[in-house]
């Protein structure tokens, strides 16, 4: 321990300077460079008390931060938050009393800054934050799942020769005066925005940029360059991450300079760590991420916040105390081995690890959505149980033949046949939504007319054998709902994986339709 009072005071009022005048997290990694250098660490460890428990509220996860932001082992990681809060370093550290002393303050940092996070409104730019645009998104998507509503997201970054910062608060000027009633617009990251055309489509996008530019323009600012990208729901998804994940991936294969800026590691490492369950986030490549447990929904979660603003970025999730390697497949054999007898199609695309503790990582759907909560099997996979069959009166059938999910794509793919045909149906969603989407695509591709749009597709928990349950309705003047009493439609499956449990659902629920549909074709069809 350091007992010098020189040394600590100096690190004491150091830190006070540094805490004051940080910004998100920053003065985590500013404190262990100074108190290092200061005391000749050659390692160093801050750790971190987010807050007290209180009776809305259970205590949150402790923080683990590392010198330079550098990946850290499991075990040293669990050795250190079982210890006091505050700084612990390599040969020495702090002693007791300057320790809860440094630790009382990052408290009052941490929840500073876990607040700031939290606010409705962007202090640098007087939009919306993150968080509120992001609830917006979800509602959008969520209405776009039961009523077919459409909306579409833009993705809005500036370029030129002007300072970034100036072109920035041109377009958060600007961006106001641009959107019509019911649209909406927030803060990303800083240099980046987005707006969310309510009830719009595609078409709607091109009259957007013209009034933003317009705008931009009245302001004196017509050397700045704009740059958009879209994505539209429930065109392309209804899943909120994925449907921001589209866009930042579009704008980021644009090639746009000051995109860097936007995918701001600082704000992004925070949104992590404060998700439930996050202990300690290394920005590397991979992102590494250390939670007290990882579970499916925590890992779908963290997947989707990084690829949400950082389309391009993997991601790995480390457990507190595992000691083996293992990738996302083998995560899950205790669930998705097969019997002996079974056959078995080849995967669509396999993970590979890359020899940390933990499982990579797959896409899916948010926990708490209305479409399709999270609670997929994060890995790829094929149909390894019987084949479905949706048999018709005449003898024709549509055969479940494999479903599997692309992590690395966050895609969904289901092969059906009918006959002697065969039909595969893709959805840039996770394995619940993207299970029951694929498979309407699919019967699409087998020129099945499916006139039925998803509502709905989740795990029942606590229910024996946690079926999935997929819900249809009828698209507007489709006719469909004609066919029963009810309009929606149900089905309920179970399989290994969700993906495969969703189509199979999917197909359950149709039954019906596609008999009426197959019975009036030639030959089954």
């Amino acid at each position: 321990m350091v007992d010098s009072p020189g040394t600590v005071d100096g690190i004491l009022d150091r830190a006070v300077e540094i805490l004051a005048g940080g910004r998100g997290i920053s003065w985590a990694y500013e404190l262990l460079a100074d108190a290092s250098a200061r005391l000749g660490l050659t390692d160093a460890w801050l750790v971190v008390e987010p807050g007290a428990r209180t009776p809305a509220r259970p205590a949150p996860a402790r923080q683990l931060f590392s010198l330079g932001g550098a990946e850290i082992a499991s075990g040293t990681a669990q050795s250190l938050l079982a210890g006091p809060a505050g700084l612990h370093g390599h040969p020495h550290g702090l002693d007791d009393r300057a320790n809860r002393l440094l630790g009382a303050m990052c408290t009052a940092a941490w929840r500073a800054a876990a607040a700031s996070a939290s606010t409705a409104t962007d202090a640098s730019s007087g939009l919306p934050s993150r968080a509120a645009i992001t609830s917006s998104i979800a509602r959008a998507t969520a209405c776009a799942a039961r009523y077919g509503w459409s909306s579409t997201l833009v993705r809005l970054t500036t370029d030129g020769a002007a300072p970034e910062q100036d072109r920035w608060q041109a377009l958060c000027a600007a961006l106001p005066r641009a959107l019509r009633t019911g649209d909406e617009a927030g803060v990303t990251c800083p240099g980046v925005a987005l707006a969310l055309l309510g009830n719009a489509g595609p078409d709607a996008v091109r009259p957007f940029v013209a009034r933003l530019r317009a705008a931009l323009s009245a302001a004196g600012w017509d050397g700045v360059d704009l740059h958009a990208a879209t994505a539209c729901t429930p065109e392309e998804t209804v899943d909120p991450y994925e449907l921001q994940r589209l866009a930042a991936e579009r704008l980021t294969h644009a090639g746009v300079p000051s995109l860097a800026r936007g995918a701001s590691t600082s704000d992004l490492e925070l949104e992590l760590r404060l998700i439930p369950g996050v202990v300690f986030v290394a920005m590397t490549t991979p992102v590494v991420v250390l939670t007290a447990g990882a579970t499916d929904a925590l890992c779908d979660r963290v997947r989707r916040a990084v690829r949400s603003r950082r389309p391009e970025a993997s991601v790995q999730v480390l457990a507190l105390g595992a000691e083996t390697a293992q990738d996302a497949e083998t995560a899950q054999d205790a669930e998705t081995t097969p019997r002996a007898d079974a056959a078995q199609p080849a995967p669509l695309a396999s993970p590979t690890g890359n020899g940390r503790t933990g499982h990579q990582l797959a896409p899916g759907i948010a926990n708490g959505a209305s479409h399709a909560p999270a609670n997929g099997a994060p890995h790829a996979i094929s149909a390894t149980a019987p084949v479905a069959e949706v048999a018709t009166p005449r003898g024709g059938r549509v055969s479940f033949l494999s479903a599997a999910f692309d992590p690395e794509r966050g895609t969904s793919e289901v092969a059906l046949a009918l006959g002697g045909a065969h039909g595969r149906g893709h959805a840039a969603a996770g394995p619940l939504a993207g299970g029951a989407l694929a498979t309407l695509d699919a019967l699409r591709s087998l020129s099945i007319d499916v006139p039925f749009y998803l509502v709905s597709a989740e795990r029942a928990h606590g229910v024996p054998g946690e079926p999935v349950v997929v819900v249809l309705a009828p698209r507007r003047g489709s006719g469909a709902g004609s066919e029963g009493a009810t309009a929606e439609r149900l089905g309920v499956a179970t399989a290994a994986a969700d993906v495969e449990a969703a189509s199979r659902a999917t197909l359950g629920a149709l039954n019906r339709h596609l008999d009426r549909h197959l019975a009036t074709c030639p030959a089954g069809r």
